[in-house]
């Protein structure tokens, strides 16, 4: 030990009981070089408060108790810290003096005060008389704050159909986040509202799986955090159709509707009968519904095209007669094509009937049925037969008895406005069989040919008198049985008693009748 040295520490020993405090000088040694030894006849100081943890928001005060039993003598009360994220201790007061040099910490007597408290305020507080051995009090400080968050994965992700997209977020905060999923568009694709975890999982994408995704981390401490990311899905065309059959005729108006859906957006095209239309490559761009709608007429001036949004309308106005056919919708993008077909057609729909299955006619039956066509209906052909249900199988079959019969009728026209969609006809079947089952299908014309047939209908003529018939012979076959069982009955008796009346002559007994 160098002689300076030796000098400084005799001044501390001969000026210590004059009250000079460890503080005056921390900034010139290691004051835990320094140790005191407890005075004799003096009691050693205790603390009063318990280890505690003190939980508080970031920027709120909070008070470290070091209250103390016993403090005489000349030891000093230190308190130091040792901070959350590791490191050494670091000296904050003796006595009722502040060493540390920041403002926002006070002493008064044996508290210390943290005023604004910040993140790095957290850790452990150290209440301690250096005596041999050390009298300590320790506090644990967490500050808690609002969560943070941030996205792991690009903010916008564009992927293939069919592929797997995952999103995660990292979050922070005092206490620990939850991390929850939700989706800006509505339910996620597993159809909850959210789902919690750092990592969401999106398998075998397509076009409903897009939109925006939110994380957002929630710990109770002031508002959540959240980070949002968006995922687009290149796909091939998808198509469909509004009416895939439409009826009209010459001098009609009618629209040819094709929903098409695909990134990027597909180019759309039209042919009929397999030509391509005149003039029909056109911006085909998808619009929104408040935007312009974009037409474009070609050189036959009844064509037209429009699109809105996803709806590409193939307008014909007025129709003529080599405007009937078959018309292709086409849609074509990067990631391939899809067609969709409508015919245009004149002939009448198939025939669907509305009269009752149960008729209220014996030996008659009144067909009533309705078709769609532009044009009058013309004629009518009606087939039908007898049919038998065979009430012991399981699946009901229906079994054909005999061979179709067939009648047709012309429909008088006289009065009926061409361009009429819904035509109504009635017609009665005579001559049929009581309480019978028959099966029926119709055709209808107009002036540019027969429909198809009609799907089955299944039919009855009146069953009450066949109910009422067999009830009456259930009757009459309960009578006789009655009457056969009473008869049986009275001759069992007469023989008993015969048989009684023998065994008394051969015992001697007489009999009185």
């Amino acid at each position: 030990m160098g002689m300076t040295t030796f000098f400084i520490l005799l001044a501390l020993l001969i000026l210590a009981p004059q009250g000079l405090s460890k503080g005056s000088f921390y900034g010139d040694y290691d004051y835990t070089d320094v140790v005191y030894y407890q005075e004799q006849g003096i009691e050693p100081p205790t603390f009063l408060a318990r280890p505690q943890t003190f939980r508080v928001e970031v920027g709120q005060s909070v008070i470290i108790p070091c209250d103390v039993e016993n403090p005489g003598g000349r030891n000093k009360l230190i308190i130091k810290k040792v901070p959350a994220s590791g490191g050494s201790e670091k000296l904050l007061s003796v006595g009722s003096d502040r060493v540390t040099p920041d403002a926002r910490i006070t002493v008064d007597g044996s508290r210390l005060t943290i005023s604004h408290t910040r993140l790095r305020d957290a850790g452990t507080f150290i209440c301690q008389f250096d005596l041999e051995p050390p009298v300590q009090l320790r506090h644990t400080l967490d500050i808690q704050y609002a969560p943070s968050i941030r996205a792991l994965v690009p903010r916008e992700q564009r992927v293939a159909k069919g592929n797997t997209v995952f999103l995660e977020c990292k979050a922070q905060g005092n206490p620990e986040p939850v991390i929850r999923w939700s989706r800006k568009e509505g339910d996620l694709p597993s159809g909850h509202r959210t789902e919690q975890g750092e990592r969401l999982t999106l398998e075998a994408v397509d076009r409903h799986m897009e939109g925006t995704y939110l994380c957002t981390a929630d710990n109770g401490i002031g508002e959540p955090a959240a980070a949002d990311m968006s995922v687009t899905v290149e796909y091939p065309p998808e198509i469909t159709v509004e009416n895939a059959i439409v009826r009209t005729g010459v001098g009609d108006h009618v629209e040819l509707v094709c929903v098409v859906h695909g990134r990027p957006p597909p180019d759309v095209v039209w042919t009929h009968n397999g030509s391509p239309l005149p003039d029909t490559i056109m911006d085909t761009q998808l619009h929104l519904p408040q935007q312009t709608t974009h037409t474009r007429t070609s050189y036959q001036a009844h064509l037209s095209q429009t699109h809105i949004a996803h709806r590409h309308i193939l307008t014909i106005n007025p129709v003529k007669e080599d405007d009937i056919g078959t018309y292709i919708c086409i849609a074509n993008n990067s990631r391939g094509q899809k067609t969709a077909p409508i015919e245009v057609t004149s002939l009448p729909k198939p025939p669907q009937v509305t009269s009752s299955p149960n008729g209220g006619e014996s030996t008659r039956y009144t067909l009533t049925w309705e078709t769609e066509s532009y044009y009058p209906i013309t004629e009518f052909i009606i087939k039908y037969r007898r049919t038998h249900m065979d009430a012991w199988q399981g699946n009901h079959d229906m079994v054909m008895t005999d061979s179709w019969k067939s009648v047709s009728r012309a429909v008088d026209t006289e009065g009926v406005r061409q361009g009429t969609v819904t035509h109504s006809v009635t017609y009665t079947l005579d001559t049929l069989e009581v309480a019978t089952d028959y099966v029926a299908v119709i055709r209808v014309r107009n002036k540019h040919g027969w429909s198809a047939e009609s799907e089955n209908f299944f039919f009855s003529t009146k069953k009450v008198m066949a109910v009422q018939q067999s009830t009456s012979g259930a009757a009459s076959l309960i009578s006789t049985s009655a009457i056969t069982l009473l008869m049986l009955l009275l001759a069992l008796v007469v023989t008993a008693i015969q048989k009684r009346e023998h065994q008394m002559r051969d015992t001697g007994s007489v009999v009185f009748s």
